[in-house]
């Protein structure tokens, strides 16, 4: 069952990576001045949610984006290492290969792709504490988390994360395999950090909402009782 869950994984996270993610290429490689574009989707679009939402229900069962096992993990049981935190580690894991797969092989096909020392010739920014940027992310947290358990509808959740991605980076297995697959290991606080840093954040969103629900659900039963 859980090599099932992990095949899921990788084959989800390979799918959005190609579909949604994508690579950047040269407009015309034989003349880099006409500029770049993005090979790809997108989470903000309309096709990115489309997207999204065929994949999730292609490979039923998988999480797909960092995001939502972060959400997984932080309103598991927090004792429970092999189920919760071994399991779920696992599946972060799972997506980043997915992740590989997906860069490796587009890098084949497309000659125009942007390289990563094109795109980063500098590297990429160091990541820097935000406190507003951190409650927005405790929000979105709240509201995806609250929308995960309880609305019984396979788009309900691609929607959310098409309005969301402004504010939150819900790519962070393909950062995290970009980084990989370029041998860019100087850029690996830069880019682990927000992927487990803002995935943390959002899981803690998501276990306040499951919390404020559980309590407001008692509060009934006990007026119900009365």
């Amino acid at each position: 069952m859980e090599m099932k869950k992990w095949m899921n994984e990788i084959g989800g996270a390979f799918a959005v990576t190609w579909l949604i993610a994508g690579i950047t290429v040269w407009n015309d490689a034989d003349n880099m001045l006409m500029g770049v574009s993005l090979v790809g989707a997108g989470m903000a679009s309309l096709g990115g949610m489309l997207a999204l939402g065929v994949v999730w229900m292609a490979f039923r069962g998988a999480d797909i984006l960092p995001i939502v096992t972060w959400m997984k993990m932080m309103t598991g049981d927090m004792s429970d290492v092999e189920g919760n935190w071994m399991a779920n580690g696992i599946t972060l894991v799972m997506q980043i290969v997915g992740g590989v797969l997906a860069l490796v092989l587009m890098g084949q096909l497309e000659p125009s792709a942007v390289t990563y020392a094109q795109a980063f010739p500098a590297g990429q920014a160091a990541w820097e504490f935000d406190a507003t940027a951190m409650m927005g992310l405790v929000a979105v947290g709240a509201i995806l988390g609250h929308i995960s358990t309880k609305v019984d509808n396979d788009w309900a959740m691609p929607i959310a994360v098409m309005t969301m991605a402004g504010l939150v980076n819900f790519e962070g297995a393909m950062d995290m395999a970009s980084m990989l697959v370029n041998t860019a290991f100087d850029d690996l606080a830069a880019v682990a950090i927000p992927w487990i840093l803002d995935g943390v954040v959002v899981g803690i969103g998501a276990l306040i909402a499951m919390k404020i629900d559980e309590a407001l659900d008692a509060d009934a039963a006990d007026a119900s009782a009365e």
